[in-house]
């Protein structure tokens, strides 16, 4: 019998995907060195290649428009300039990966580690309670979500809002309104969003019951099968097996069109909506000083940052299922052992154990007594050898003592 589920919005649940967020991020500071480099330099190589590189091109079409046509020699510079950066970002792209691979491989490791040591410390009736099917899935699913994890936070998070930084600091150059309009816009957008989440994760929930009634059946299926053969129980067991997958089917397509039909329909307008103050924006400040410039960078700033919007609700859900499937093993650790075994045992003190033996009789089954009205008394401590005739053990000698002393 596997121990009761709780549900993912009660308390337990909570302290269980807090606790995998403990563990995940021990790793990380123990992996720092590793840690800091994966998460900066991809944000950095996004910053070269998404901001600085267009920024470069921006100040070329000002030039060419400022002063008429260019040669190839007044352009080289903005060229090999434009190649620079793009080839430095593929450097720090390439570092930050190379980081990022042994900070996945240590940290899925040490997690491994950490499980298999925790499983053990546990008590009899725990794996009484948990199928080892279970538990293998648990603790499996407990370490190799790291790289989930840890892939989220640096291509999603720290690699979205590093270059946003980069462009804000940019376009306060330009016109602060920009900024005001650009930060203004996401904020709304996530405020919007935030609701809507909430009612997705409940959907959510509902969906990940589902699943672990499937799952807790296969497993009680699998272990019963005996029972179910020598009952002909087959087809019933079939038949429920569908009805539970079709149940599961069901909510989890509900989950999934709500995020395309309600979250994603209202981050559309909002991202499309953001553009257009953007390139109103960056049209009306192209009759100042910064001329056309102040356009391309404008427009070209907005559509990338529009794309953190879009990217809610994946990393959202990213971060969901990851940490889901840890919880699922850290909310077994959240149960204290029903019996705990002392920091410091008291030694073993072995007492005083006589065997006596009064009037003891011993036949086979169905034949005449080979001995009768036996006495024989063993003080503790002393060794006794029966011997029979043939110089072996003789029947119902030390065999039978030992099951009488059982």
């Amino acid at each position: 019998m596997t121990a009761p589920e709780h549900g993912r919005g009660s308390p337990a649940r909570k302290r269980a995907v807090l606790l995998a967020l403990r563990y995940y991020g021990r790793q990380m500071a123990r992996l720092r060195r590793f840690t800091v480099p994966a998460m900066l330099l991809p944000a950095l190589g996004n910053t070269c290649i998404f901001y600085v590189a267009p920024l470069i091109v921006a100040q070329l079409v000002g030039r060419l428009v400022g002063h008429g046509s260019v040669g190839i020699g007044a352009a080289m510079p903005y060229v090999l300039g434009f190649a620079g950066v793009l080839l430095f970002a593929e450097i720090l792209w390439r570092i930050g990966i190379h980081c990022l691979n042994r900070l996945d491989g240590r940290g899925i490791e040490n997690l491994y580690v950490i499980g298999m040591d925790e499983l053990l410390a546990k008590d009899a009736a725990f794996f009484h309670d948990n199928f080892a099917g279970s538990l293998t899935k648990r603790v499996l699913s407990f370490a190799s979500r790291f790289e989930d994890f840890a892939d989220n936070l640096v291509f999603n998070i720290v690699g979205s809002f590093v270059p946003l930084a980069f462009a804000s600091v940019v376009l306060w150059r330009y016109d602060p309104v920009l900024v005001v309009g650009l930060i203004g816009l996401i904020a709304i957008t996530g405020a919007g969003i935030a609701p809507l989440i909430r009612r997705r994760q409940r959907l959510v929930d509902q969906r990940e019951e589902a699943i672990a009634r499937v799952s807790g059946h296969v497993a009680d299926s699998l272990m019963n099968m005996d029972t179910i053969r020598a009952f002909a129980a087959g087809d019933r067991e079939a038949a429920e097996h569908r009805s539970r997958v079709a149940d599961q089917r069901r909510k989890s397509v509900r989950s999934w069109d709500y995020a395309n039909l309600r979250i994603d329909t209202l981050v559309a307008p909002v991202s499309v909506l953001t553009n257009v103050f953007g390139l109103l924006l960056a049209v009306a400040l192209g009759g100042g000083k910064h001329g056309i410039e102040a356009i391309i960078v404008a427009f070209t700033y907005y559509s990338n940052a529009t794309r953190i919007m879009f990217e809610f609700n994946q990393i959202y859900r990213s971060l969901e299922s990851s940490l889901t499937e840890a919880a699922q093993f850290t909310e077994l650790l959240l149960t204290q052992p029903a019996v705990v075994d002392p920091i410091v045992p008291e030694p073993l003190q072995p007492k005083a154990s006589d065997v006596r033996f009064e009037r003891v009789t011993f036949a086979h089954a169905g034949g005449p007594p080979l001995f009768t009205g036996l006495d024989l008394a063993v003080p503790s401590g002393t060794r006794l050898g029966l011997v029979g005739r043939s110089g072996g053990d003789p029947p119902g000698g030390a065999g039978g003592a030992r099951d009488r002393v059982r």
